[in-house]
């Protein structure tokens, strides 16, 4: 893993085609291991705007493999961006009282034999359902079990002085990760790191 500039996380990056496309720079989360990946920004950024985008391939189901979350410690306050036990995509925002921001999707996601590719694009300076926007495989996920919107303008930790995490928050992970970015200060379609190949598959 690699950080360029002051806010991006850079992941994997491979060789052009279709056919021969290798990941040069890949993880594989192991929750026996304790590992994960954290940056703390020395300064803040876009409190309300940003996109995380990446290839996620699941080991084990019924359990809550993070992909991305910020980390204040006993307060839980903060993001998660995970696969919840029910294998549901989840997204949300804690105040330390209650959930500001979540979308929970109605579609399970329990094939181990695939990657998916995710976009959380989130800007809350735009009211409604566009401020947090999900994206699996190039498709904008548009029905939601749970989903709850904040105030315009409302200002999360992300870009703060706190623990940005990969692979953990609050208890670790078991899945495969590959071209992880992540953006400071843009909501970003899906079509800025994928597309779809001559089979028309994302």
């Amino acid at each position: 893993m690699s950080i360029i500039g002051s806010n991006i996380l850079a992941g994997a990056s491979g060789g052009a085609g279709a056919a021969d496309y290798q990941i040069e720079r890949s993880l594989r989360f192991n929750s026996g291991d304790s590992a994960y990946l954290s940056r703390t920004p020395s300064s803040s950024g876009n409190t309300s705007t940003f996109t995380i985008s990446s290839w996620v391939k699941r080991t084990k189901l019924g359990e809550f493999p993070r992909i991305f979350g910020t980390y204040t410690g006993g307060s839980y306050i903060g993001w998660d961006f995970e696969f919840n036990n029910s294998d549901q995509l989840d997204v949300h925002y804690y105040n330390g009282s209650s959930y500001n921001i979540r979308r929970t999707t109605t579609a399970v996601y329990r094939d181990t034999s695939a990657w998916y590719h995710v976009v959380l694009a989130v800007n809350t300076n735009i009211s409604g359902d566009n401020s947090v926007r999900l994206y699996v495989n190039g498709t904008e996920v548009t029905e939601f079990a749970t989903k709850t919107n904040t105030s315009v303008g409302y200002a999360t930790n992300i870009n703060t002085a706190v623990q940005h995490r990969i692979g953990y928050n609050y208890s670790y992970s078991d899945f495969y990760l590959a071209e992880f970015h992540f953006i400071d200060g843009q909501q970003l379609a899906p079509t800025v790191f994928g597309g779809l190949d001559d089979n028309n598959v994302w």
